[in-house]
Parts: structure tokens; sequence; C-alpha cells
């Protein structure tokens, strides 16, 4: 059984409802999974307000190519602490995973708030933690096809705001 969007706790869209407006979900409830609307483009970014428990193992966020946890995901991200503090990234087309980008090194502090965004730039995506460059994964998947947002494992997020310049 393929999970559906998930209902966040609070979703507030303001602007006018179209592909452009910037979208705001208060306090979703993890696992997380709701949609990008009208996908992304060059100049979106996603950002998130959150804080990982002091026990946390691993988490991930996923760009996912459709509205399940099925369907492709352009971007992976997933920190690990249960392995030597580090990040994995990938991507998964056709239900095949691509080849691991490891960075051995985990930008979060265990047990404490953090900001993240994720910035479609012309290279990939930039992530950026606590306002410093982290890494950029480049595109393996047409950035137009994102379609949801998916988070899981020891994280708590209080705010994610999408955006498309």
């Amino acid at each position: 059984m393929k999970p559906e969007f998930s209902h966040p706790a609070s979703l507030s869209v303001s602007g006018s409802i179209s592909p452009t407006a910037a979208m705001t979900v208060y306090n979703p409830t993890i696992p997380y999974l709701g949609p990008i609307v009208g996908g992304l483009k060059q100049g979106s970014s996603i950002s998130f307000q959150g804080s990982t428990p002091e026990n946390m193992t691993r988490f991930q966020i996923n760009l996912l190519c459709g509205d399940s946890d099925s369907n492709d995901i352009a971007l992976h991200f997933n920190p690990r602490h249960d392995q030597g503090d580090q990040v994995v990234f990938n991507s998964r087309q056709d239900g095949e995973w691509g080849k691991e980008i490891v960075k051995n090194f985990l930008p979060f502090m265990i047990g404490q708030a953090f900001d993240m965004v994720i910035l479609v730039t012309p290279p990939g995506y930039q992530i950026k933690v606590n306002g410093k460059d982290f890494y950029t994964f480049p595109f393996r998947l047409p950035v137009d096809r994102v379609r949801a947002l998916q988070i899981e494992g020891d994280v708590s997020i209080r705010t994610i705001i999408i955006t498309k310049e």
C-alpha cells in the first residue's frame, strides 16, 4: 500500500494559490509526505527550521517525483549519526538507487535546533545548514519532475517554507 500525502498540523499558503506562491507548513507530523504545489524550478528554495533529538540515529529528506514514496527520488539527503557522523546523498530512478555520495561530516549539532535550506541552483541542489554551505548535489533527474517532499526519521520540524522565485 502506497502512503498518501500526510496532512500537516497546520498549512498556510501566502499569496494566491498558484505555482509561484510560497507555501508554509507548521509543525508537520514526522513521517511527513506532502505536495510541492507546482513543482520546483531554478531559484526555488525549501527552508526548514527544526531540531534533532539527543538520541538521533538518522533522518532523511527526499524530493519525490510523484505523490508516494515509491516514486523516483530526485534528492535523497540522509544524515547518519549512527555511521560515524556522515551525510549520504543519492537519487533513485525506476526503482534503482544511484551512486551514493558520502560526506564524512554531520552539519547538525545533536540535540540542537537548526536552519536548513535547499536551493535549486544551476549546478544542482545547494544545501545550506545554519547559514553555511554544506554541499551541492548535482541534478540526476530534471528538477521540474519534483512534486512532493518526504521527511522521515529522528528529526522534529517546526517550519517548512517552499518558495519559487
